[in-house]
């Protein structure tokens, strides 16, 4: 992986492809290896760590999603990119939120992919029990609790399967103090009175059958910016992973040449 130096740390990161610029945010960059091969082909994909996760080191903590936000325009200068689609997934949809209420001439295209604008009351509780896990350094239990989450139940042969990969490439680079900075900054965060109103095309994405953040938080998510589109994939809480044919050709279909 290629480094580039941020205030507080350093993020690593791969570029793949030629075409317009493609960010895929998320916490750990394993999350996108569904993606990358295929929209590598039309596009010129970025992906990376965030600051204080996985070969990202920081030197002051873990920083907020605002922070992270900062973050990502210090790798678009860096990269010479003054422009750029950013699909943000989870977590990354957060930083995506803020990076667009911040650096909003920097787009050209916005998607966010199993995120919300603020945690609806189940989604509430939810985290909250997963925090409570975390504060009483419980990774296993975290864990047991999370997955029964990530698939439909049709596919949850494909996460049986696949549990071990897909921990190592989305969890276990984690330490409990980094899941619980994600996740208290995930109770905290309510976008609703600073995130919206942009000109750039903007898609939101959700999972028809996610328990997590379930679709009302996708409508409400939407919602918040005129003139988005709304699209609901048969997929529980990661829809690029658990469809990703269907969620290549979205993002080709909206920001492709």
């Amino acid at each position: 992986m290629d480094r580039v130096d941020v205030p507080g740390g350093v993020l690593r990161y791969r570029v793949r492809g030629d075409g317009p610029p493609l960010i895929l945010l998320s916490t750990l960059s394993g999350g996108w290896t569904r993606q990358v091969p295929e929209l590598s082909r039309e596009f010129t994909v970025v992906t990376y760590d965030m600051r204080g996760f996985g070969d990202s080191p920081s030197s002051t903590g873990f920083p907020s999603n605002a922070e992270h936000a900062d973050d990502l325009t210090v790798l678009l200068d860096h990269l010479g990119l003054p422009t750029a689609v950013v699909v943000g997934m989870s977590h990354g949809g957060l930083v995506a939120q803020h990076f667009a209420a911040k650096y909003a001439e920097r787009l050209v295209g916005l998607g966010l992919v199993a995120t919300f604008a603020a945690p609806h009351g189940p989604t509430q509780l939810l985290l909250r029990m997963l925090y409570g896990f975390l504060e009483r350094d419980d990774l296993a239990n975290f864990w047991e609790v999370l997955r029964c989450f990530l698939f439909t139940a049709r596919n949850a042969g494909f996460l049986l399967r696949r549990e071990t990969g897909l921990k190592q490439a989305m969890f276990d680079q984690y330490q409990t103090a980094s899941l619980r900075s994600i996740y208290g900054q995930a109770i905290e965060h309510d976008s609703r009175d600073w995130f919206g109103g942009l000109s750039c095309p903007t898609v939101v994405v959700g999972g028809a059958e996610d328990m997590l953040f379930p679709p009302i938080l996708a409508e409400r998510l939407a919602g918040q910016v005129p003139g988005s589109r709304l699209v609901m994939l048969p997929a529980a809480h990661i829809p690029p992973v658990e469809t990703p044919r269907p969620f290549n050709q979205l993002l080709l279909q909206m920001f492709g040449r």
